[in-house]
């Protein structure tokens, strides 16, 4: 794929929360794909290949009634794509989130050969454990 080719995949999987559609992402990515995310959390680990970043998604759709996002960009340089994003959530159990997560995603040859979430997990481990998201305040510095 193009760079543009990709931006717009990303876009599209990324934006609109409810809209998002990872079909054209999942052409985007090699066959032997490697795709991490934190193993705090019950969907998390390494996959490899395309058939395991599916089952990523599955994963997850097993435990939010929904579980959506919204790029705050997408950016390509070199060979890496970032995509902030603010994700929203609501468990089957209820509890919803509001979140800030960044996807990492490195390109060879056209296609995304890996790629890996940073989120705040403490925060997606506390909804699921069926509580409200725990915020502290700030510290005061004297």
């Amino acid at each position: 794929m193009t760079e543009a080719e990709l931006k717009s995949a990303c876009t599209k999987a990324f934006t609109g929360f409810d809209r998002n559609d990872r079909a054209d992402l999942a052409r985007a990515m090699s066959d032997d794909v490697v795709f991490e995310f934190s193993d705090s959390l019950p969907y998390g680990g390494t996959y490899h290949g395309k058939q395991e970043f599916q089952a990523f998604w599955t994963h997850l759709s097993k435990e939010y009634e929904y579980f959506n996002y919204d790029a705050r960009a997408v950016l390509i340089s070199g060979e890496y794509i970032v995509v902030p994003v603010v994700a929203r959530a609501k468990t089957k159990a209820g509890f919803s989130m509001e979140n800030e997560h960044c996807f990492l995603f490195r390109i060879q040859d056209g296609q995304i050969v890996y790629g890996r979430i940073y989120a705040d997990t403490a925060r997606g481990r506390d909804v699921l454990e069926g509580r409200e998201p725990r915020r502290y305040p700030k510290l005061l510095v004297n």
